[in-house]
Protein backbone atom coordinates (compact mmCIF):
# COMPACT_ATOMS: atom_id res chain seq x y z
CA UNK A 1 0.00 0.00 0.00
CA UNK A 2 1.41 3.39 -1.01
CA UNK A 3 2.11 5.72 1.89
CA UNK A 4 0.30 9.06 1.83
CA UNK A 5 2.50 12.19 1.64
CA UNK A 6 3.10 13.78 5.02
CA UNK A 7 1.49 17.07 5.98
CA UNK A 8 3.78 19.99 6.81
CA UNK A 9 3.24 19.25 10.49
CA UNK A 10 3.93 15.56 9.93
CA UNK A 11 7.12 16.37 8.04
CA UNK A 12 8.33 18.59 10.88
CA UNK A 13 7.53 15.85 13.40
CA UNK A 14 9.42 13.30 11.30
CA UNK A 15 12.47 15.57 11.04
CA UNK A 16 12.39 16.23 14.79
CA UNK A 17 12.53 12.48 15.40
CA UNK A 18 15.40 12.11 12.91
CA UNK A 19 17.40 14.87 14.60
CA UNK A 20 16.78 13.42 18.06
CA UNK A 21 17.70 9.96 16.81
CA UNK A 22 20.89 11.33 15.25
CA UNK A 23 22.00 12.74 18.60
CA UNK A 24 21.13 9.52 20.41
CA UNK A 25 22.88 7.20 17.96
CA UNK A 26 26.01 9.34 17.91
CA UNK A 27 26.11 9.64 21.70
CA UNK A 28 25.19 6.08 22.66
CA UNK A 29 25.85 4.03 19.51
CA UNK A 30 23.26 1.86 17.83
CA UNK A 31 23.11 -0.82 20.52
CA UNK A 32 23.04 1.68 23.39
CA UNK A 33 20.20 3.75 21.95
CA UNK A 34 16.60 3.07 22.91
CA UNK A 35 13.42 4.35 21.34
CA UNK A 36 12.43 5.85 24.70
CA UNK A 37 15.54 8.07 24.62
CA UNK A 38 14.49 9.41 21.24
CA UNK A 39 10.85 9.91 22.19
CA UNK A 40 11.86 11.76 25.35
CA UNK A 41 13.95 14.21 23.33
CA UNK A 42 11.73 14.57 20.26
CA UNK A 43 8.36 14.34 21.94
CA UNK A 44 5.47 12.49 20.38
CA UNK A 45 4.65 8.86 20.96
CA UNK A 46 6.01 5.42 20.25
CA UNK A 47 3.07 4.94 17.88
CA UNK A 48 4.06 7.92 15.72
CA UNK A 49 7.66 6.70 15.62
CA UNK A 50 6.52 3.28 14.44
CA UNK A 51 4.21 4.87 11.87
CA UNK A 52 7.09 6.86 10.37
CA UNK A 53 9.94 4.37 10.59
CA UNK A 54 8.66 0.92 11.54
CA UNK A 55 11.20 0.07 14.25
CA UNK A 56 14.67 0.91 15.53
CA UNK A 57 16.37 -0.59 12.46
CA UNK A 58 14.13 1.40 10.15
CA UNK A 59 14.84 4.56 12.13
CA UNK A 60 18.60 4.01 11.97
CA UNK A 61 18.42 3.53 8.21
CA UNK A 62 16.32 6.68 7.85
CA UNK A 63 18.82 8.70 9.90
CA UNK A 64 21.75 7.66 7.72
CA UNK A 65 19.85 8.27 4.47
CA UNK A 66 18.55 11.62 5.74
CA UNK A 67 22.02 13.02 6.35
CA UNK A 68 23.56 11.38 3.28
CA UNK A 69 20.86 12.98 1.13
CA UNK A 70 21.48 16.37 2.74
CA UNK A 71 25.21 16.15 2.04
CA UNK A 72 24.68 15.15 -1.58
CA UNK A 73 22.06 17.82 -2.20
CA UNK A 74 24.34 20.53 -0.82
CA UNK A 75 26.96 19.57 -3.38
CA UNK A 76 24.49 19.03 -6.22
CA UNK A 77 22.89 22.44 -5.64
CA UNK A 78 26.11 24.25 -6.55
CA UNK A 79 25.51 26.21 -9.75
CA UNK A 80 28.62 26.22 -11.94
CA UNK A 81 26.83 27.48 -15.05
CA UNK A 82 28.80 30.25 -16.68
CA UNK A 83 31.93 29.54 -14.67
CA UNK A 84 35.26 28.69 -16.21
CA UNK A 85 36.51 25.13 -15.83
CA UNK A 86 38.94 26.27 -13.15
CA UNK A 87 36.28 28.12 -11.15
CA UNK A 88 33.71 25.34 -11.45
CA UNK A 89 36.05 22.49 -10.60
CA UNK A 90 37.53 24.41 -7.68
CA UNK A 91 34.12 25.19 -6.21
CA UNK A 92 32.87 21.61 -6.60
CA UNK A 93 36.05 20.10 -5.19
CA UNK A 94 36.20 22.44 -2.19
CA UNK A 95 32.59 21.76 -1.30
CA UNK A 96 33.10 18.01 -1.70
CA UNK A 97 36.17 17.87 0.54
CA UNK A 98 34.86 20.17 3.26
CA UNK A 99 31.51 18.35 3.33
CA UNK A 100 33.38 15.11 4.04
CA UNK A 101 35.25 16.83 6.86
CA UNK A 102 32.19 18.21 8.65
CA UNK A 103 32.26 16.77 12.20
CA UNK A 104 28.69 15.47 11.91
CA UNK A 105 29.42 13.72 8.62
CA UNK A 106 32.59 12.18 10.03
CA UNK A 107 30.71 10.80 13.03
CA UNK A 108 27.91 9.43 10.85
CA UNK A 109 30.46 7.84 8.53
CA UNK A 110 32.14 6.17 11.50
CA UNK A 111 28.76 4.97 12.78
CA UNK A 112 27.75 3.58 9.39
CA UNK A 113 31.02 1.68 9.02
CA UNK A 114 30.61 0.06 12.44
CA UNK A 115 27.07 -1.05 11.56
CA UNK A 116 27.67 -1.95 7.90
CA UNK A 117 27.79 -5.74 8.53
CA UNK A 118 24.39 -5.50 10.23
CA UNK A 119 22.90 -3.24 7.54
CA UNK A 120 24.52 -4.33 4.24
CA UNK A 121 21.61 -3.06 2.13
CA UNK A 122 21.82 0.34 3.80
CA UNK A 123 25.53 0.60 3.02
CA UNK A 124 24.87 -0.15 -0.65
CA UNK A 125 22.00 2.31 -0.79
CA UNK A 126 24.08 5.11 0.72
CA UNK A 127 26.98 4.37 -1.62
CA UNK A 128 24.74 4.42 -4.70
CA UNK A 129 22.92 7.60 -3.63
CA UNK A 130 26.12 9.31 -2.48
CA UNK A 131 29.62 8.62 -3.86
CA UNK A 132 28.39 6.80 -6.96
CA UNK A 133 25.91 9.55 -7.85
CA UNK A 134 28.46 12.32 -7.31
CA UNK A 135 30.99 10.46 -9.43
CA UNK A 136 28.46 10.11 -12.24
CA UNK A 137 27.54 13.79 -12.10
CA UNK A 138 31.18 14.86 -12.11
CA UNK A 139 31.66 12.68 -15.18
CA UNK A 140 28.80 14.54 -16.89
CA UNK A 141 30.34 17.88 -15.93
CA UNK A 142 33.71 16.85 -17.37
CA UNK A 143 31.97 15.85 -20.60
CA UNK A 144 30.35 19.30 -20.66
CA UNK A 145 33.78 20.90 -20.26
CA UNK A 146 35.03 18.75 -23.13
CA UNK A 147 32.21 19.95 -25.37
CA UNK A 148 33.12 23.53 -24.42
CA UNK A 149 36.74 22.90 -25.39
CA UNK A 150 38.03 23.34 -21.83
CA UNK A 151 39.18 19.71 -21.52
CA UNK A 152 40.71 17.55 -24.25
CA UNK A 153 38.07 15.50 -26.09
CA UNK A 154 40.18 12.33 -25.80
CA UNK A 155 40.22 12.44 -21.98
CA UNK A 156 38.44 9.31 -20.59
CA UNK A 157 35.90 11.05 -18.35
CA UNK A 158 34.80 8.08 -16.14
CA UNK A 159 38.40 7.32 -15.24
CA UNK A 160 39.29 11.01 -14.90
CA UNK A 161 36.31 11.75 -12.65
CA UNK A 162 37.35 8.98 -10.26
CA UNK A 163 40.97 10.11 -10.31
CA UNK A 164 40.02 13.72 -9.64
CA UNK A 165 37.78 12.96 -6.66
CA UNK A 166 40.39 10.64 -5.20
CA UNK A 167 43.09 13.26 -5.72
CA UNK A 168 41.21 16.11 -4.04
CA UNK A 169 40.03 13.90 -1.17
CA UNK A 170 43.60 12.70 -0.57
CA UNK A 171 44.04 11.37 2.98
CA UNK A 172 42.09 14.20 4.61
CA UNK A 173 39.02 12.18 5.62
CA UNK A 174 41.14 9.37 7.03
CA UNK A 175 43.29 11.86 8.91
CA UNK A 176 40.19 13.59 10.35
CA UNK A 177 38.87 10.24 11.55
CA UNK A 178 42.09 8.81 13.00
CA UNK A 179 44.37 11.74 13.82
CA UNK A 180 42.31 14.96 13.73
CA UNK A 181 45.05 16.95 15.43
CA UNK A 182 47.17 16.40 12.32
CA UNK A 183 44.55 17.63 9.86
CA UNK A 184 45.94 20.57 7.85
CA UNK A 185 44.20 23.95 8.17
CA UNK A 186 41.46 24.84 5.72
CA UNK A 187 43.78 27.16 3.84
CA UNK A 188 46.20 24.31 3.16
CA UNK A 189 43.37 22.00 2.04
CA UNK A 190 42.06 24.70 -0.30
CA UNK A 191 45.57 25.16 -1.71
CA UNK A 192 45.74 21.40 -2.29
CA UNK A 193 42.43 21.55 -4.17
CA UNK A 194 43.76 24.38 -6.33
CA UNK A 195 46.83 22.30 -7.16
CA UNK A 196 44.62 19.34 -8.14
CA UNK A 197 42.55 21.52 -10.47
CA UNK A 198 45.70 22.95 -12.01
CA UNK A 199 47.11 19.46 -12.51
CA UNK A 200 43.93 18.35 -14.29
CA UNK A 201 43.65 21.40 -16.52
CA UNK A 202 47.34 21.65 -17.35
CA UNK A 203 47.73 17.95 -18.06
CA UNK A 204 46.67 18.37 -21.66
Amino acid sequence: MQQQPLSQRGQKRREAILEAATDAFLQHGYDGTTLDMIITKAGGSRRSLYDYFGDKQGLFGAVIRYHADKLVEEIRSIDVAGMSAREGLTMLANNFVFALLEPLNLELYRLLITQAPTFPDLGRTVYQAGPELLLSELEQYLKHLQREGQLPAKLPTPHTARQFLGMVKAEFQLCALLAPEQLPPKSAISAHVQDCVTFLLDNR
